[in-house]
């Protein structure tokens, strides 16, 4: 069991009913549960729609850096197409610096679908299509920024302030032939999402980043995946096939659960998509909206799956 990694992901969401502070605070109790139990990682997501707890997920990841102690973390994603690389680059070096090196960087293509918020965070009116166009020039750009790859004697020829910091590891995370090639050309890690409707779930995808890794780096070395997908776990099949139909019903023009049963079931389906994608990591999106089934299911997967726990207070 312990060859698979196992992360956990974060998006922020307010239910119906439910507070937005107490969300957050969730959140925090959630980080130090996975930081005990052995996880890998805790992603958060950025969304700048109102139903969300947090919209971009910087001061959040600082904040968690200091409440909690071995568990790494990251964004999923940074919304590169709108923002100054060089201003992504420094957050993430800085947040490097408050995290011990626990920080690392995922960004993606994607921009918010909200025309509103869309125009105030590009401060334009270009349509998304034109936005997103610019996702891999500024890839490069961050990537010079973060490795300071200017000659010698630029302003950034140490990289992005703070320039003694650890450079954070890159990500992109994606659901498609196109970004599987550009993380490829990029030497950046690949996170391959299963549970957004546009997925097509293709383990070709997963499986022609590791092929042009490969032609583009000229290593041997096996580049990193991560599968993202989303898991409904409870104990009974029939409590997890409700919560399943409740959340359809929510969410279902613009997400999909993956898998769905109890700790057992989920445990063999977990195992079965690491064979299918041939990955050691998987990122773990616990679809409850309610604290308690959520805590359970993420203490059971860790106990089947026997992460290294430290529960010392």
């Amino acid at each position: 069991m312990s060859s698979l990694s196992l992360s956990l992901l974060d998006l922020g969401i307010i239910a119906p009913g439910q507070n937005g502070a107490d969300v957050l605070a969730q959140t925090f109790r959630m980080a130090k549960l996975a930081d005990q139990l052995g996880y890998e990682r805790l992603w958060l997501a950025e969304h700048h729609e109102s139903h969300f707890s947090w919209a971009a997920p910087e001061m959040m990841l600082a904040a968690l850096a200091q409440a909690t102690q071995r568990i790494g973390l990251g964004s999923a994603a940074v919304l590169l197409p709108l923002y100054s690389p060089l201003a992504v680059a420094e957050n993430y070096r800085g947040l490097s610096a408050l995290s011990g090196g626990r920080v690392v960087l995922g960004v993606c293509g994607g921009v918010p679908a909200d025309p509103v918020a869309l125009a105030a965070l590009a401060g334009s009116d270009e349509p998304p299509a034109v936005i997103t166009k610019q996702f891999a020039s500024k890839l490069a750009d961050l990537k010079r920024y973060l490795d300071g790859d200017f000659p010698e004697g630029h302003r950034f020829a140490h990289a992005a302030t703070p320039c003694f910091a650890e450079r954070p590891p890159l990500w992109i995370m994606g659901s498609g032939f196109g970004t599987a090639e550009l993380a490829a050309k990029s030497a950046a890690s690949y996170a391959y999402s299963l549970f957004h409707r546009a997925s097509t779930q293709d383990a070709a995808i997963t499986a022609a980043y590791q092929r042009q890794y490969d032609e583009y780096q000229g290593s041997t070395d096996k580049a990193k995946i991560a599968i993202a997908l989303s898991c409904v776990c409870a104990d009974t099949e029939e409590i997890a096939q409700s919560q399943k139909q409740q959340l359809e019903s929510w969410i279902g023009s613009t997400m999909r659960v993956n898998i769905c049963g109890t700790p057992a079931s989920c445990r063999d389906q977990l195992l079965a998509i690491q064979e299918r994608y041939e990955t050691d990591n998987i990122i773990i999106y616990h679809m409850w909206h309610l604290e308690e089934p959520k805590r359970a299911a993420i203490v059971a997967l860790a106990e089947l799956f026997q992460l290294e726990a430290d529960l010392k207070p």
